[in-house]
């Protein structure tokens, strides 16, 4: 590995973001209108930001986010603390990534790309390609956004090494154990409100 140093500020970086994320979570889900929880969104999502931040210093100073450079667990560390940023941001990290996977695919933990490229439609308010976002509903209940080419979908999925979409779990306290959610449905399909995509979608925009 070219930068273990860099692999290990991404990690730690990654771990710190998805412990401040689930403690968010839990918070949010006892009182998800309170004035406190409110300003703390909106102090994570400060946090985040600057974690990003240094991700993309990290990303300019070894051009490339392969394997070989970061190692896999850094790759995928790069891609979550982006998913957790900014438009903008994500879409730089998802064209790094693609042109490590034109250069050499062998080189490119390909399972982030999905998740960055699905991300990227929804917030152009374009249907994904690979299923893996989700959106909570006023409800309290996930629905998935729009797929293009729904019976498609499980197919380009497995082009980059992923199972088939299956519905999300709570990862508030954890991966859960016990068995696989169900698979994803074509009925499982809705596009948002406006007031769930605002609430859920708009700290995203530059």
């Amino acid at each position: 590995m070219a930068y273990p140093h860099y692999r290990d500020k991404l990690v730690a970086m990654l771990g710190q973001d998805q412990r401040e994320v689930r403690a968010h979570a839990r918070a949010y889900k006892h009182s998800p209108k309170s004035p406190d929880i409110i300003t703390s969104r909106k102090q994570l999502n400060e946090r985040c930001l600057q974690r990003a931040k240094r991700m993309l210093k990290i990303l300019d100073e070894i051009g490339a986010p392969t394997i070989d450079n970061i190692g896999t667990d850094g790759a995928q560390a790069m891609s979550v603390i982006a998913l957790h940023s900014k438009y903008s941001i994500m879409k730089q990290v998802l064209a790094a990534f693609e042109a490590s996977y034109r250069n050499d695919p062998a080189s490119v933990y390909l399972e982030v790309i999905p998740s960055l490229t699905d991300r990227v439609l929804l917030l152009e308010r374009k249907k994904q390609r690979f299923g893996s976002q989700w959106l909570m509903g006023v409800d309290g209940k996930f629905f998935l956004y729009p797929v293009a080419d729904f019976k498609y979908m499980n197919e380009r999925r497995t082009q980059y090494g992923l199972d088939k979409a299956r519905h999300p779990r709570d990862l508030t306290y954890g991966i859960p154990k016990g068995p696989l959610p169900p698979e994803t449905q074509e009925s499982d399909q809705r596009q948002p409100t406006q007031e769930e995509y605002d609430d859920q979608m708009s700290e995203a925009f530059d």
